[in-house]
Order: C-alpha cells, then structure tokens, then sequence
C-alpha cells in the first residue's frame, strides 16, 4: 500500500499531463474574462526572450529589509539532502511596514507582473531566501529544470548580497528560444549539465550578476534554469506570480495571509481596483 501512494505521489508531483489536468479545478467565471493588452516594454521582452532587467531597490529600502532577515541566517541548519535553501519570511512579517511588502505592491514589482498576465494572475509566493553553501553532488533546485507549477509565470528575483561570482551562487539561465531546443518529455525534468550542454548546443547560458537591490524578471516556466549553486551564502528575494489558472497552488505565507495582504494591498495601492486585488489573491 505504501509503494502504491508512493507511486501515485510521484506520478501526480511528475507528470506534466496530471498537473495540467488539475488546473480544471482552479477554473472560475473570472477565467474567461480577456485579458488586459500589454503596454510595457518589459512584458514585450519577456515575451520574446523570456527575460530582462528588473529594478534597483534604495539603499534605505535594502538596508530596511537586511536588518530584518540579514540575522535570522544565523538560524539556518544546512541540511544534507533537499533543497539547498530556507525561506527566512513569517507569518508575522506580513505588516505594511515591512519594506518587502511594500516592494511586492510597488510599481516597480506588481504593475510589471500584472501587465506580463494581462491582469489576470495570482500572486502565487514571496520568499526571502538564503542560499547555503553545498558541495558534491547536484540536488533539487540544482539540476537544469524550469518550474512546472503554470505554463506561464513571473519571477522577480532581488539579491540582497552582492553576487559577482559563480561561486557567490548567481541564478543561471538560458533564454526562450534556446529553451526550446531541449528534449520534450511527459515528466517533469531534471538535467545534468553534461546532458544539458548536449541539448543546448550553441545555445548561450546566461548568468545573473548583480549588486544588492538589483533584479531581474523571468520567465521559468518558459526558461531553462538553475539556482542555489552557492560557495558562498547567498541572499535574495523571490515575488512569483502564476496565471489565475496555475496547475497547482502551492500553500504558503500569501495563501494563509490572503486577507492580510489584501488589506496591506488596498491601503498601498490605491489605484487598483479592489476586485482586481481580491483576484490577485483568489479571494471572491
């Protein structure tokens, strides 16, 4: 019986065609609105490559969010299996002071993701993540891989460290087109690099570098990826959105704060309609 759930755990978490399948359940009235026409240069460019630059945060803004986070490091235990990284966020950072929210609801940070879904999206995590240092063999997150949780979402990805090297752990990527050149499969993959370069072939990888409070927006679900291959310890934040009709919502601070957020949302943004909030945290 065990080996049987096992098996029917794998297959659900794997296979592409039964992760599409439960998008059916996450399928509203508000699905078949139309979608919103873009009218950013930023969703042109993700569209086309899959990728481009993001904003830079202030210095007052970054040292806000360091000296929250910057000592909660200190409670990481390196694990020796799984995901090379903690999410260091809380329920109880979830405050309209806090200067992560206030990223998450700024221009900067939502009206690109909004306009990129053409409104109609989720806020699907926020995640300060500190990445540790691993050695030996690749695991998880490591491993070529783009995120198969929607056929189209957004990441905002902001170091919090300064990432000059490879060995500092820079988020790893290889564009659209090239992304299409990889093998198809019915399962969801994780590749090695010496298969990876044999697919890619004169395919370009691209690396993120950047200062703390620098960032880029992309596409994971359209790119081809690696993260948290780190020497050295490694600080960022992660906004991610989904469609309104991912294949699979994952639990997690927005999904157990919704309310909160939607209130935070209201109060700092005025300008967004209140429904078009509610549907960017699935509340009706």
């Amino acid at each position: 019986m065990k080996k049987l759930k096992y098996k029917i755990n794998f297959l659900r978490a794997h296979l592409i065609a039964l992760r599409k399948f439960s998008m059916l359940s996450n399928i509203s009235l508000r699905s078949f609105s139309k979608p919103e026409p873009p009218i950013l240069e930023s969703t042109s460019l993700i569209n086309e490559i899959g990728f481009t630059v993001g904003p830079t945060c202030s210095d007052e803004t970054l040292e806000g969010i360091k000296s929250i986070y910057q000592s909660r490091i200190a409670e990481v235990i390196p694990k020796p299996t799984g995901a090379p990284f903690k999410n260091l966020m809380r329920d109880e950072d979830v405050t309209i002071d806090n200067p992560i929210i206030k990223l998450a609801f700024s221009k900067e940070i939502l009206d690109p993701a909004m306009d990129y879904f053409g409104g109609k999206l989720l806020f699907e995590s926020l995640q300060v993540l500190y990445s540790y240092p691993t050695e030996g063999k690749l695991r998880e997150s490591q491993y070529w891989h783009k995120d198969f949780g929607d056929s189209k979402s957004f990441h905002g990805i902001m170091y919090l460290n300064d990432v000059n090297t490879v060995d500092q752990g820079p988020f790893v990527f290889i564009n659209r087109t090239d992304s299409k050149k990889m093998k198809r499969s019915v399962l969801i993959r994780r590749i090695n690099d010496e298969d990876f370069k044999k697919e890619l072939g004169d395919g370009r990888v691209e690396y993120f570098y950047g200062k703390a409070g620098e960032s880029i927006f992309v596409d994971p679900a359209a790119c081809y990826h690696y993260g948290s291959r780190c020497k050295e310890g490694r600080l960022a934040i992660f906004f991610t959105f989904n469609s309104s009709t991912p294949y699979v919502i994952i639990p997690g601070l927005i999904q157990k704060n919704k309310e909160k957020f939607l209130e935070i949302g209201k109060t700092l943004r005025p300008d967004i309609p209140e429904q078009k909030l509610k549907d960017l945290f699935e509340i009706n």
